[in-house]
């Protein structure tokens, strides 16, 4: 969603370009798929409900919610009939617990060790997931570090029956970004990430070492914690490195080729069997 104008003509692009995607998943797959939602407080621009209302219109039946837990949001999910994979961004046992009473079916927990848009934070994936497999009766997804067979096997150990894979999809052949940023990721020494605080202190981005990461260190000494992450259309899709953040795990050094879809899930899900 990112992607698009903050219009309203925007959100009716969106549904144009989501309802294409429903269309290809279907020719791809007879398997389930769903669409991400965020909390009412996260989403002014009314991306989610529009997508929601898609999603009933098309008989799509899952909906991620990311974001902080909103009781009331996710119990009207499940009146809709969606089964409801929650995940905030930044992950708690309370939340988990609100969440599940409020009817969710899946829980995500999301450490520190991934993309994207970071916790606050600083617990590890196979902490977060552990805690929450011990605060709740719903399935748990290890978000952050999951990147290989191993990596997959070790969340299961503490917990987890699956993965929320980010980076390592961005490394696929299907990913729409653009070939220089996933090369990027590739060539990355551990090493240089870096790490800003964004959204007043609510998240963080790992990045890797090019301009608005480097600008958005350089805000926060100053005391801003709300810097920008740039344009991810033009950084991700189009390939200008200096136009946004490029996100990755702090695993992504473990990732060592661009591979199918099919390969990467076919390897992940082998750690969960």
């Amino acid at each position: 969603m990112l992607w698009f104008k903050k219009t309203v003509n925007s959100v009716k692009d969106m549904v144009v370009e989501y309802r294409k995607s429903i269309q290809e998943m279907r020719r791809l797959t007879d398997k389930p798929f769903g669409f991400n939602a965020f909390p009412k407080a996260f989403d002014p621009y009314g991306f989610s409900k529009a997508t929601i209302e898609l999603c009933k219109e098309e008989g799509v039946k899952t909906i991620v919610f990311v974001g902080e837990t909103s009781e009331e949001e996710i119990a009207k999910l499940k009146e809709d009939g969606f089964t409801v994979i929650v995940r905030e961004i930044n992950p708690s046992v309370r939340g988990a617990q609100k969440a599940v009473k409020a009817g969710a079916d899946i829980i995500v927990a999301t450490g520190c060790d991934e993309g994207g848009t970071m916790p606050r934070l600083s617990t590890g994936t196979f902490a977060q997931v552990a805690l929450l497999k011990e605060a709740v009766k719903v399935p748990i997804l290890a978000a952050g570090g999951i990147v290989n067979e191993t990596m997959a096997k070790a969340s299961a150990v503490v917990g987890a029956e699956g993965a929320f894979v980010g980076t390592r999809l961005i490394l696929s052949e299907e990913n729409p970004a653009a070939l220089n940023v996933k090369q990027d990721i590739l060539k990355t020494h551990p090493d240089d990430y870096i790490v800003y605080t964004i959204m007043n202190g609510l998240a963080r981005y790992r990045t890797t070492p090019h301009k608005i990461g480097k600008d958005g260190f350089l805000a926060n000494k100053k005391n801003d914690f709300d810097p920008t992450t740039g344009s991810f259309y033009e950084g991700l899709i189009k390939g200008n490195l200096d136009a946004s953040v490029n996100s990755v795990s702090n695993l992504a050094p473990l990732i060592k080729s661009i591979d199918p879809c099919k390969k990467i899930v076919e390897e992940i899900a082998k750690g969960y069997m």
